[in-house]
């Protein structure tokens, strides 16, 4: 993951509003929470890129990682920036920025990455992500 992440690499975002549960004893945004926002953009991107159908693809993941940069605190906005990349035959990964503002000023408070593999839930096992999947990241994503 990269610290001087361009934001404007990104073509997708989503606005997460904190909650005062997401709060730790530390008084800033539990690191646990992260990968919650992440879920978050993952949902809005598919049901908002792909119009997702739940019910015929699915996918498991496989990995992530997490690099924190800033706190978090409460209350505010985080923005998530979520872009699709290393496409392979059965997986892909998304790569996130976590940000938010301060004094009017985007501030990246953590970057990430999540390894996903397509998921055959009846069958038990691992599939090729679907030519229409591959095909609307691609021109979304401009790949």
């Amino acid at each position: 993951m990269n610290k001087n992440i361009e934001l404007d690499s990104f073509n997708f975002h989503t606005i997460i509003p904190l909650r005062w549960k997401d709060i730790d004893q530390f008084g800033h945004v539990n690191n646990s929470n992260y990968l919650t926002f992440f879920e978050v953009a993952r949902f809005y991107y598919c049901k908002e890129v792909n119009h997702w159908d739940w019910d015929l693809n699915q996918f498991i993941i496989a990995q992530a990682e997490v690099e924190y940069l800033r706190p978090l605190f409460f209350p505010n906005d985080v923005m998530v920036y979520l872009k699709v990349a290393d496409l392979g035959t059965k997986s892909f990964a998304f790569y996130y920025a976590v940000t938010f503002l301060k004094n009017g000023i985007e501030k990246i408070a953590a970057t990430g990455k999540t390894t996903q593999v397509m998921y055959d839930v009846k069958q038990q096992k691992t599939i090729e992500i679907p030519s229409n999947i591959l095909e609307q990241w691609k021109q979304f994503e401009g790949i």
